[in-house]
């Protein structure tokens, strides 16, 4: 099966390939001395991976790489990442016209009939599970964007970016209730002895437990600007409240605000990649690192962000408009109902009629003319 809009064929296989070197403006950002650096551990992490599939924007892209080769670059920095601590995590979602996906973890998926076609069975046990689910679980994806009759490709990213923050959340939960049971079993195995400085070294112990950090990674083609602003302005909130960093990947022609919005607001990483043919060398440098050393690290910055709202009622992009005085809904019209399209608040009539109502426009006075014999007008 083949699909135009993702430019290759199915299913996905892995192979060698040799990437041209790539690597794209570091930055502007101006190098400064630090002081003493922070105690940094060696934590384990989790990184997410959202990856658009929007077939409009790899059509649009088809000259410059297709979805088969971002994917392969993808799961290299997945194994990548895992590579560098035992306790690692990946995650991996999709954002189709359909819907957003988990691909991997996901419990559903059959892996027998892909071991022996999608990566080769002597390679370390970790990277060919996440591998096989992922490449096996986006080739149904593809097969299920290509039989679908779906004409108004929408952005999804929202949904990806929730369904991301939810499992983030579920794995830091479930981290600190590990380490909480470790801390109580810890500081009970103390008590019971009866040498207090193994006391002392028990519950410092306890209190140097380890914690999982977390950052999401978003690759979108998409250059469209009009989504749904509401979703993902309270994602990047709770990703703020959670101090998960939200990096970008930007293949498209041109820069989208709301991305933009959403790693200057979490402290991430946004590269508009105009040549992708190095991705690999691109995820590596500017995105390998994490975001608890990125202080001490200089990466790519983005000055010229699109700080841009979008209106609720129309859902386009505004320079001016009206904001409410509850819940800070933006609104480039005035609903006919005087209503808060949000909370449903009445407008004051007096201010709304103030409003509605057109400039009036004053007659021009009119200059005297001498006449023309030279005499001054009375």
């Amino acid at each position: 099966m083949k699909n135009p809009a993702f430019g290759s064929a199915m299913p996905l296989q892995m192979r060698n390939g040799n990437e041209s070197h790539f690597m794209d403006a570091i930055a502007d950002r101006v190098v400064t001395d630090f002081g003493h650096p922070e105690t940094f551990t060696d934590d384990p992490s989790l990184l997410t991976v959202i990856l658009d599939l929007n077939p409009l924007g790899w059509y649009n892209i088809r000259n410059r790489t297709t979805v088969k080769e971002v994917t392969k670059s993808l799961i290299v920095f997945m194994n990548a990442h895992l590579s560098l601590n035992n306790s690692n995590r990946v995650a991996f979602l999709t954002a189709s016209p359909s819907g957003a996906r988990f691909l991997y973890p996901n419990t559903m998926s059959d892996q027998k009939d892909t071991a022996n076609t999608l990566v080769n069975r002597g390679m370390y046990r970790q990277f060919r599970i996440v591998d096989e689910t992922v490449l096996s679980e986006l080739n149904n994806e593809f097969q299920a964007v290509a039989q679908s009759e779906l004409t108004d490709y929408k952005s999804t990213v929202s949904g990806a970016l929730s369904l991301a923050l939810t499992y983030t959340h579920r794995m830091l939960t479930l981290d600190e209730s590990i380490s909480t049971t470790t801390a109580s079993a810890i500081s009970t195995s103390t008590n019971v002895a009866s040498n207090s400085s193994a006391a002392g070294a028990g519950s410092t112990g306890a209190s140097n437990l380890i914690s999982m950090k977390s950052r999401i990674l978003v690759v979108s083609p998409d250059d469209n600007d009009d989504i749904r602003y509401i979703p993902i302005m309270n994602s990047i909130f709770a990703a703020q409240k959670m101090k998960v960093s939200i990096d970008v990947v930007k293949l498209g022609s041109k820069d989208v605000s709301y991305l933009q919005q959403a790693a200057d607001a979490t402290n991430g990483v946004y590269l508009h990649v105009q040549n992708p043919e190095g991705l690999i060398q691109v995820l590596s440098t500017a995105y390998f690192i994490e975001p608890s050393l990125r202080p001490l690290v200089v990466l790519p910055t983005n000055s010229n962000v699109n700080y841009r709202a979008s209106c609720f009622v129309t859902g386009k992009s505004i320079d001016l408009g009206f904001v409410c005085s509850v819940c800070l809904c933006i609104m480039s019209i005035i609903p006919d109902s005087g209503k808060c399209p949000t909370c449903q608040s009445e407008f004051d009539p007096n201010i709304l009629s103030q409003l509605r109502r057109s400039p009036a426009v004053l007659p021009r006075k009119k200059r005297k003319v001498d006449p023309p014999n030279g005499t001054p007008a009375a």
